[in-house]
């Protein structure tokens, strides 16, 4: 990702969605007018309530449109089985779906528009934002997509702390956490905090694997709860700073005292833990009995326990303190050829009998206030997190630049010590 273009386009963005927050939600999410290029639906007169009456004629002429999606497994399936058929049924569109990583189908994206084309792809399920937002299109999606009335509004206006007023659809939520086989971490051994862990970790040296921050989520993710737990507030201020750019983030990760506490925690648990290359080669580390303890996200080790690929003794619970969570979530670009039956797709993704699907099936948290755990089967909620720590432990990125900043930072005071 190009993170100084985005950190500018955030930064354009931030300063106009204060007064676009307040505006008729029928204006654009961004910027002064819309920005696509397909001029079929008249986004000015559309709304929750004439959503389904105006596009569905627009988008049945086309009778088609491509979507895609990047890889995590249980979206993946939720789109093949059960999104996609439902949607190709109801409206009679077909639906062309690719499976493509983000850091291949967003510099198609961006070579497309550069060049003035319509766009590969007329919807997007992408794990990041392009680096250039005006290729997304500034439709206040969260706000007409009959859909999205119950969205939670922590999720729906902004995501890795860049805001993008409800141009960005929130999708499969997810959280990190901590991962451990209760077969052998029994009782009061099961950290709750981050002392704990450290302590399990000196007790039980090689038992505790840690995700390295530059190589999976859970690892980036859990280096941003111990800077949150370990920093003063005053540093923790400064860090979720949305505005924050290059400058901001060196000065306070490399040029003052804030992180010293991180980078002293992790040498220290580093003595004794294991360090991984990736989400899933922590989990194989469980899976194979080297490993007690590791990082890891929600679904992922949810699904590995459902396909038996981990023991059905492994569980997960959030530190003391909190840690990441968000909704990775989908798009529109700004150059689709077929914006009606896009918009009509993006409402279909948020339909209430979808969003319980996979979260029954595959532990994906539900963006929807109105659905919960209580959807998933009772010998399936055991391999959740706690509703009571769920709904407390949850917290907040910082945005991209700070966030890279602060992996460089690990990568020199850390892994090359």
């Amino acid at each position: 990702m190009q993170l100084k273009c985005l950190a500018a386009s955030a930064a354009v963005i931030a300063a106009m969605t204060g007064a676009a927050h307040a505006a008729d939600v029928t204006g654009p999410a961004f910027g002064d007018t819309f920005n696509v290029t397909d001029t079929s639906v008249d986004l000015s007169q559309l709304t929750r309530e004439n959503f389904y009456d105006v596009l569905v004629p627009l988008a049945k002429k086309d009778g088609e449109m491509t979507f895609y999606s990047y890889w995590p497994p249980a979206p993946l399936v939720v789109f093949q089985n059960q999104i996609i058929p439902a949607f190709e049924k109801k409206y009679g569109i077909k639906v062309h779906f690719n499976s493509v990583e983000t850091n291949v189908g967003l510099p198609q994206l961006d070579a497309a528009y550069k060049e003035g084309k319509p766009s590969p792809m007329d919807g997007y399920f992408s794990s990041d934002l392009p680096a250039d937002l005006n290729e997304m299109a500034n439709i206040r999606l969260t706000d007409i997509l009959p859909n999205a009335a119950d969205l939670d509004p922590s999720l729906a206006y902004e995501y890795r702390g860049i805001e993008h007023n409800g141009a960005y659809v929130p999708f499969h939520g997810n959280q990190t956490v901590i991962a451990f086989n209760s077969a052998f971490v029994k009782g009061d051994e099961v950290p709750q905090t981050f002392e704990d862990l450290l302590a399990y970790s000196k007790a039980n040296p090689g038992k505790v694997a840690i995700t390295s921050p530059l190589r999976g989520g859970s690892g980036s993710g859990f280096l941003t709860a111990v800077s949150h737990k370990l920093m003063s507030d005053d540093c923790v201020a400064k860090w979720m700073d949305l505005s924050a750019d290059e400058a901001a983030a060196d000065k306070l990760v490399n040029n003052s005292e804030c992180f010293a506490p991180v980078w002293a925690y992790f040498n220290d648990l580093l003595e004794t833990a294991q360090i991984t290359n990736g989400n899933t080669d922590t989990l194989n580390l469980m899976a194979n009995g080297v490993a007690n303890v590791g990082t890891a996200w929600e679904d992922l080790t949810f699904s590995y326990v459902m396909g038996n690929q981990l023991p059905d003794t492994v569980r997960v619970t959030i530190l003391n303190g909190g840690q990441p969570g968000g909704a990775e979530g989908a798009f529109i670009p700004s150059n689709t050829a077929n914006l009606a039956a896009a918009l009509l797709f993006m409402d279909e993704i948020l339909a209430p009998e979808h969003q319980a699907w996979k979260l029954a099936g595959f532990a994906s948290r539900s963006p929807k206030t109105e659905l919960d755990a209580s959807l998933i089967p009772a010998e399936a909620q055991k391999l959740l997190v706690p509703a009571d720590i769920y709904e407390e432990g949850r917290i907040s990125n910082a945005n991209p630049v700070m966030s890279r900043v602060v992996r460089d930072a690990f990568a020199a005071n850390v892994l090359d010590k």
